[in-house]
């Protein structure tokens, strides 16, 4: 099985065995670490932080980072975290800036209609 079919799995960790990565390129706003916290508490954490597990970078946060932020905060002690095995820091980084940004737009035609 190859990483594009492989099925992702869950599991529950404690929040205080994960680490942020030496560099983060995200920032984020007061009011949006409130409407996270809010979001949160509506509807609890319905996306897993995306955590390495290769050995030489066990534990390091690649997806989530603002989550996890927000979490301790809150006072969260587990999260729901999906591994990957990503050895090279660079490509590490690349995802981490990708997670980011591979977004796509709202319709605004069709966002005005909720």
């Amino acid at each position: 099985m190859n990483n594009l079919t492989e099925k992702l799995q869950v599991h529950y960790v404690s929040l205080a065995s994960l680490r942020h990565p030496e560099l983060n390129p995200r920032v984020w706003s007061k009011e949006s670490t409130e409407q996270l916290k809010k979001s949160i508490g509506l509807y609890g954490v319905v996306d897993p932080l995306i955590v390495n597990d290769a050995p030489n970078r066990k534990g390091i946060i690649v997806g989530g980072n603002f989550r996890t932020t927000v979490l301790k905060e809150m006072g969260v002690e587990t999260v729901p975290v999906v591994y990957v095995n990503i050895p090279d820091k660079d490509k590490e980084a690349e995802l981490n800036i990708r997670l980011n940004r591979n977004t796509g737009e709202f319709d605004l035609n069709l966002l005005a209609q909720f």
